[in-house]
């Protein structure tokens, strides 16, 4: 499952957001993410991807913001430090 993937899921399980709008440029507060929301969003990032995001990392504002934020944090891309 791509990121992409992964948040549209998220979305049209919890919203009433059409799955086609989440593109790389949107904003996350029109796709209806807050900040509680982000919260279960990166939740559900950590449980799929097995991935450890830092509670102190910046909050993104865009899709891709939220994909380069768990990307950053991967095992694959060294030890997880940014």
């Amino acid at each position: 499952m791509t990121p992409i993937e992964l948040i549209r899921n998220f979305l049209q399980e919890r919203t009433d957001v059409d799955p086609a709008l989440v593109q790389p440029d949107r904003l996350l507060a029109d796709l209806q993410i807050d900040s509680f929301s982000l919260l279960e969003l990166i939740f559900e990032f950590e449980a799929q991807w097995d991935v450890q995001i830092p509670n102190d990392a910046v909050t993104p504002k865009t899709v891709q913001d939220l994909i380069d934020l768990v990307e950053r944090f991967m095992p694959e891309h060294g030890d997880g430090v940014a």
